[in-house]
């Protein structure tokens, strides 16, 4: 049985925020390939990069998950996973785009 991608983009934020980088990536190649049969929300892809710390990926991901209209979006002001971003100015914007600026 093939595990669903939320099981692969939770083990890749646990492991990339408990120090475990390369294990957290493995785990997002893993998401990569049931991607390849299955489609996977972009939101879960974020969630997946935030983890690790990847900034580029991670803001890349929310990008898309924006252009799909994802719920989750609103939670992105108080979401801890997306703190390393705060001041990124590229999340601000998106932030003023989901009508969530200050």
């Amino acid at each position: 049985m093939v595990a669903a991608p939320i099981h692969w983009s939770a083990l890749a934020y646990i492991y990339g925020r408990t120090g475990r980088t390369a294990q957290g990536r493995q785990a997002i190649q893993e998401l990569l390939r049931v991607s390849a049969r299955e489609r996977v929300q972009a939101r879960v892809f974020a969630w997946s990069y935030a983890g690790v710390g990847d900034t580029a990926q991670t803001l890349a991901w929310l990008e898309k998950a924006y252009a799909e209209h994802s719920g989750e979006l609103v939670t992105l002001k108080v979401s801890p996973a997306y703190d390393f971003l705060r001041g990124d100015p590229r999340f601000q914007r998106l932030l003023e785009r989901v009508g969530l600026a200050r």
